[in-house]
């Protein structure tokens, strides 16, 4: 019972922890970004930069955490919370809980990677490969909002949405895959080694109603497009 109440207090200090950095990240970091480099490609007749950088990787990195190392509703509520607190600040745009479902979803990607594998150095390629998958899902999720928000309603539309949301989708990809090494790979390394103890048992319920949760949300998201 002791060990049980010990580590949900270190659940949770490590979740508020990880809202804390995102929220300080998102709110200052953007301004050490670099501008996007002057490489430009053309598809679907249209020309445009190669990279649009944006902080994404950041909360991306703690969704992918938040279900590697808390699992349960953390995969869900920790990366909500902190597009929630900093879109108070900064503000957003239509299609916000687009965006917040699809952090949601990166982080349940991470908590059904750790339930059906223990998640090791040795599983690094499977590692990038959910995270890999999880960035393309979140992309695909908010273009789709998108082209419901702002684009014809139409094949035409639907295709120059996603043409025009190539950049951010190449840079997502790249910046994530390139944090995921600075910074999941190490921790996973640390938790491997018991430097890091922490880790947790999925009850039956709890993917089921996380799962739900994300299926509300997106739903909601298609919903307020049309208020």
């Amino acid at each position: 019972m002791i060990n049980k109440i010990r580590d949900n207090i270190s659940k949770i200090v490590i979740a508020v922890s990880l809202v804390i950095i995102g929220v300080i990240g998102r709110l200052t970091l953007v301004e050490l970004l670099p501008g996007s480099p002057s490489i430009y490609l053309t598809f679907n007749g249209i020309s445009q930069p190669m990279f649009m950088m944006d902080m994404f990787f950041l909360i991306a990195i703690i969704a992918i955490l938040s279900g590697l190392l808390l699992g349960s509703y953390y995969a869900f509520f920790v990366p909500v919370s902190v597009m929630l607190i900093t879109d108070i600040i900064i503000g957003n745009n239509y299609i916000f809980l687009f965006t917040w479902s699809g952090f949601a979803i990166i982080g349940l990607v991470a908590l059904i990677l750790k339930t059906k594998n223990k998640v090791t150095i040795q599983k690094t390629p499977l590692i990038f490969g959910a995270g890999i998958g999880s960035v393309l899902l979140y992309d695909i999720w908010t273009n789709f909002g998108c082209w419901l928000g702002w684009y014809p309603k139409s094949l035409e539309g639907l295709a120059l949405c996603y043409t025009a949301g190539l950049p951010f989708m190449l840079w997502h990809i790249l910046s994530t895959t390139i944090a995921m090494a600075v910074i999941v790979l190490p921790i996973v390394y640390l938790k491997e080694h018991k430097v890091i103890k922490l880790d947790y048992v999925i009850k039956p319920r709890e993917k089921p109603i996380a799962m739900m949760l994300l299926a509300i949300m997106m739903l909601f998201s298609v919903a307020f497009v049309f208020i």
